[in-house]
């Protein structure tokens, strides 16, 4: 599953496809833009692994570390000093400093990771990580770094080769459909079957979601069959989004970024519980403003 985001809060949810304990990288494949990037930081191109210059929040957590607040203590005295420049009324300028206290909140420094990374064959890898909960924080502040630095990345294996999901699940509960007048037929067959053990009010509320997510022109339409079946995904490839979208009452739409279709090899209950999804819009009054909503901000972070 490759990554698109500004950064990263919960690992958990793209690490499906590994094991509990297994070993792995951070990686992304790199274009010539991306090599000019990680110029700035500093990052050789050559296979020697280096820590990346701090330049923003990522990188500088990665390279000094944090301070944090502890609001819960008393405050503290701290002095402070402040320097100035005046100029008097016969133009001369004068520079001094003075000492100020003030009551500030105590502080505690997160350590930096100091995460060093390094290029080999055009892939640029952090440094081998293990798919355990003790070590998810320096998971997050991988996959931020490697996001800042060029705006994606990848889980791949200890071997160095994309992870993929275990080969007893390779069968995909899916029938894909394009777009046009065709597959909207056969769109509107599955819809149809999907809600006619429901009762008229259901009828019209949960066609009413799947006409609107329609109308707002996916590049593809996926029905689910099998154990998926129920479900209904809407892809837009172009700004990297994908809405599960229910056909029960009193559900939500699962927002899904980067490869769903190897989500989709996982059961319902992997995909739907185990935080692989991006976030849910729940069916309330406000699911439409709330989809619009989501829309809106994904496309102007993609443009």
């Amino acid at each position: 599953m490759e990554i698109i985001k500004k950064f990263v809060v919960n690992p958990k949810r793209y690490l499906f496809a590994l094991h509990s304990g297994e070993q792995f990288y951070i990686a992304a494949l790199l274009s010539d833009s991306d090599r000019t990037r990680l110029r700035q930081y500093r990052i050789a191109l050559n296979g020697a692994a280096r820590i990346p210059i701090p330049i923003r929040s990522a990188t500088c957590f990665n390279a000094d570390g944090r301070w944090i607040l502890l609001h819960d203590r008393p405050k503290e005295l701290r002095c402070f000093v402040r320097t100035f420049c005046l100029r008097d009324w016969q133009g001369n300028v004068h520079y001094g400093s003075c000492v100020q206290e003030r009551l500030c909140y105590q502080r505690k420094l997160l350590p930096p990771a100091e995460l060093a990374f390094y290029v080999e064959n055009n892939v640029l890898f952090s440094p081998l990580l293990t798919n355990e909960d003790a070590c998810m924080e320096r998971i997050k502040q991988a996959i931020n770094v490697v996001l800042e630095m060029v705006g994606h990345c990848e889980i791949w294996t200890a071997e160095k080769s994309p992870a993929f999901l275990p080969t007893n699940q390779i069968d995909v509960p899916w029938e894909i459909l394009r777009s046009g007048t065709q597959d909207q037929s056969a769109w509107n067959s599955y819809i149809q079957k999907a809600v006619e053990c429901k009762s008229e009010a259901q009828k019209v509320e949960i066609r009413d979601r799947h006409e609107h997510l329609w109308k707002m022109q996916p590049e593809f339409c996926v029905l689910g069959t099998q154990n998926f079946f129920g479900y209904v995904v809407y892809g837009f490839p172009a700004i990297n989004l994908f809405l599960f979208e229910s056909n029960q009452i009193n559900n939500a739409t699962y927002v899904f970024r980067g490869n769903w279709e190897q989500a989709s090899r996982l059961t319902k209950t992997e995909v739907l519980s185990n935080s692989v999804q991006e976030a849910r819009i729940y069916h309330t009054g406000q699911w439409k403003e709330h989809l619009g909503q989501l829309y809106h901000r994904i496309s102007e972070e993609v443009a």
